[in-house]
């Protein structure tokens, strides 16, 4: 009876042995499946961040020439060279390059092999049957005037603008809010202790003295204030001498354009904690200075001599892209931003 017992336990194991070798290579091939099916979903995932990233190259990049001076040249082109410099292999497609507004551009682009092919290959999902898939990517980007956020803490009167602006230039910016072309590229000096460079620029226009104010800055730690077009800004007297946080500030303008507020009119005439009404933002190439006791000449500017104490530079186009400022449909005074907005 012993022995019959011992015959049956040896057999009941070698049975179960045999029902869990068989359970574990059921196992194994789903596990095997799973393993796959992560690495190429891992790769599409990939591939799919590739793709993204090219497609907010080229709408910024599409955009970016379209707010410019030069144009929108070729889109497509443009569009295929920036998504493609995102692509680890450097190979995609750009399906679509469209304009949804006058102002906006919708980049799409998909995949694309080595070799070509329209899509990418999968490493292990042909177990299923699928050899193959498509990725694809949008974006959509903005461009136009700025309406509000943070900038350089000066702003200078309208009326100064103005004066860089050709007679049909003028008379487009007061028919329609915007202008074409290039403001006169000559050499200014914004003064911030008289008006007398500024025919027109008259305190029963609101303009203080000085050629521009400096605005109260948001942290005085920071060379930066809020800026919001068409409502008030309180602003400090001119001064002569940079605001404390914009000492080291400065020398950096003098490598590109800066876009700053322009104000239409000012509740003070002394410079005195004016309140300036904010019309728009222009872009002006800062090319030197005079300040106490800091100095940066400009032989191409009126001289500043005596006690004189100003900014020298000119007003040009300029497309940034500074996350601080938020787009919106104002006065276009060739300052520029450009966004994704999608």
């Amino acid at each position: 009876m012993r022995r019959l017992n011992m015959l049956r336990s040896a057999k009941n194991s070698a049975n179960e042995r045999g029902a869990t070798a068989v359970l574990v290579a059921i196992l194994m091939v789903v596990f095997l499946g799973f393993a796959a099916i992560s690495i190429d979903v891992g790769m599409m995932y990939a591939e799919r961040s590739q793709l993204q990233n090219g497609a907010d190259s080229a709408a910024l990049g599409v955009a970016y020439n379209c707010s410019s001076s030069r144009g929108c040249g070729s889109p497509t082109g443009t569009a295929g060279t920036l998504a493609n410099s995102n692509a680890n292999d450097t190979k995609s497609k750009v399906n679509s390059v469209t304009f949804p507004t006058t102002n906006s551009v919708q980049v799409n682009v998909s995949s694309m092999d080595s070799g070509g092919n329209d899509f990418i290959r999968l490493a292990f999902a042909n177990i299923f049957g699928i050899s193959t898939t498509d990725v694809g990517a949008t974006a959509t980007a903005a461009w136009g005037p700025p309406t509000s956020g943070t900038a350089l803490p000066w702003t200078m009167g309208k009326c100064v603008f103005d004066q860089s602006l050709t007679a049909d230039q003028k008379a487009q910016l007061a028919a329609t809010g915007n202008f074409t072309g290039l403001p006169s590229s000559t050499h200014i000096l914004l003064r911030s202790d008289q008006n007398a460079n500024y025919p027109g620029c008259t305190a029963a226009l609101g303009f203080p003295t000085g050629g521009f104010g400096w605005l109260d800055l948001t942290d005085t730690s920071k060379c930066q204030a809020d800026i919001a077009v068409g409502t008030g800004e309180a602003g400090s007297s001119p001064g002569n001498s940079f605001p404390g946080a914009c000492t080291d500030i400065m020398p950096t303008l003098l490598s590109s354009p800066v876009l700053i507020p322009i104000f239409s009119t000012s509740t003070a005439q002394g410079g005195q904690h004016a309140i300036y009404t904010i019309y728009g933002f222009a872009a002006f190439q800062v090319t030197g200075w005079k300040f106490n006791p800091s100095v940066h000449p400009d032989a191409l500017a009126p001289s500043c001599t005596g006690n004189c104490r100003g900014i020298f530079g000119y007003f040009t186009k300029f497309v940034s892209l500074q996350e601080g400022l938020s787009l919106g449909t104002g006065p276009n005074l060739g300052g520029s931003i450009v966004k994704l907005t999608k």
